[in-house]
């Protein structure tokens, strides 16, 4: 059941990477799974109703997000300086928890 829904997001995910390299257009289009930020959030949103759970800097070279939804799905992409957005890994089962507690530091 579990292989089954991998398959199809893998599909899905496979899909979008062909629709972006076409929209690339002539000669010069790759299948890759890059794209438009706003296309690719918008494309998790209407597909699987991923949002944005989280994100973070990769040093000054790129902004990598996560997107989950309640169904348990999650993608994770990254856009770089040239605010290219491309996908880097999805999957399912998806759990949230909550952050781990904080403590105080000092400084013996």
């Amino acid at each position: 059941m579990f292989t089954k829904k991998i398959i199809r997001h893998a599909a899905a995910i496979l899909g979008a990477a062909v629709m972006f390299a076409a929209l690339a257009g002539g000669a010069q289009a790759q299948v890759r799974a890059c794209g438009p930020r706003s296309e690719i959030v918008s494309w998790l949103q209407s597909r699987f109703q991923e949002r944005q759970a989280g994100f973070g800097l990769v040093g000054d070279r790129a902004v990598m997000e996560l997107y989950t939804s309640p169904a348990g799905t999650w993608t994770l992409i990254v856009t770089d300086p040239l605010k290219r957005t491309c996908f880097v890994a999805s999957g399912h089962s998806w759990v949230d928890m909550p952050p781990p507690a904080t403590q105080a530091w000092t400084v013996p």
